[in-house]
């Protein structure tokens, strides 16, 4: 078999998956795209985004061991406030561990069955992410602006069935949604290819991200505008009281939030609409996408932005509820002040021996 590349000046280590591909006159420069797309990927898609979300997984791993034990100790008055809050936090503990794992298959040959459980467990946890998102904020609405109804008629036992719901309903997503993903990247009981599935796979994914993230924004656009025009104090029902600080920290964290959330819904829905009617197979090393190998320069950018997205706002929601909520923050600054104080007196313990064996060296 006559080798394509023979005659050009540069060559690749990708070079003999594409032997076979000999309906094109431009293998040289193809190549060579196709050495900078995998080294975009490598480093934007892998490498950069594995760092941050270890970082997640360690930050959301010491949020939720405050949270939980905070969570406990709390009345059920203010228990209706966290529960979505807890349910956030696992959800991007889960969502951070797993995209781990799963930048890690992307460099392994894996079945559908364990695509489609990853893709699962990744999907449910960020399903679930944003319904609490929608919770959490909802509740923060009610218990600023309607404070009467929202003591009298949402008890803990209704939040915990919303909570419930919302699990419900990120299942349902997710199982839809990581049956496809799996599909497109292994062959399981159907194959979705190029020609007929993927196309309506990506219209259907478009529609499922923009319809959940536009819902989440909406809702915390709206309770942020609210809140920035609430200009009485809410006032105290029974064990739950709002002062100012706490009042400016929700704010505060709920203008991060948005901020967050909205850089994350531009950043999914722009690779999303401009992959809708476009045909690219999950490999790069197949003839198809070699031959369009100058045309997906930008697809592996976008795909790469979304991917560093998730993994900045799950660094970011764990930081502001650490930094805004007057709960955790006091837990962690103790934390903080037993650590230094700790180092402080190792510190002075070793420089007191060094002291002690310099003396009975002279």
């Amino acid at each position: 078999m006559q080798n394509i590349f023979e005659n050009c000046s540069y060559h690749s280590k990708y070079e003999p998956y594409f032997l076979n591909c000999t309906n094109t006159t431009n293998q040289c420069v193809l190549i060579q795209d196709v050495g900078i797309i995998q080294a975009i990927d490598f480093w934007a898609n892998l490498c950069i985004p594995f760092t941050l979300f270890v970082i997640a997984f360690i930050l959301n791993g010491y949020y939720l061991s405050i949270l939980i034990p905070e969570f406990r100790k709390m009345n059920d008055t203010t228990k209706k406030q966290y529960i979505f809050v807890v349910s956030r936090g696992i959800s991007s503990l889960s969502a951070s561990s797993i995209m781990m794992v799963l930048r890690l298959l992307k460099m392994l040959s894996t079945s559908f069955t364990v695509y489609f459980l990853f893709f699962l467990i990744d999907d449910l946890s960020f399903y679930s992410l944003l319904g609490s998102y929608v919770g959490s904020t909802l509740l923060l609405y009610l218990a600023t602006v309607r404070p009467i109804f929202y003591s009298i008629q949402i008890s803990v036992r209704i939040v915990y069935k919303f909570a419930l719901v919302n699990v419900l309903l990120a299942v349902v997503l997710a199982v839809t949604t990581a049956i496809f993903q799996a599909a497109e990247v292994s062959d399981g009981f159907f194959h979705c290819d190029v020609q007929h599935c993927q196309p309506i796979i990506n219209i259907a994914m478009f529609v499922i991200i923009a319809t959940s993230f536009l819902i989440p924004i909406i809702t915390l656009t709206f309770v942020l505008v609210t809140l920035c025009f609430q200009k009485s104090r809410t006032q105290s029902i029974g064990n739950f009281t709002v002062d100012n600080s706490v009042y400016k920290s929700a704010r505060t964290r709920l203008a991060w939030t948005l901020f967050t959330f909205t850089l994350i819904s531009l950043t999914e829905m722009i690779p999303s609409s401009f992959l809708v009617n476009l045909r690219v197979e999950d490999t790069i090393t197949i003839c198809v996408n070699f031959y369009q190998a100058d045309h997906l320069f930008i697809p592996a950018i976008m795909n790469s932005f979304q991917t560093l997205a998730w993994g900045i706002a799950l660094i970011v929601d764990p930081l502001c509820a650490l930094l805004f909520d007057p709960r955790i923050r006091k837990v962690w600054v103790e934390h903080v002040s037993r650590l230094s104080i700790i180092i402080g007196r190792s510190f002075e313990a070793c420089c007191h021996s060094n002291l002690n064996k310099e003396i009975q060296d002279k």
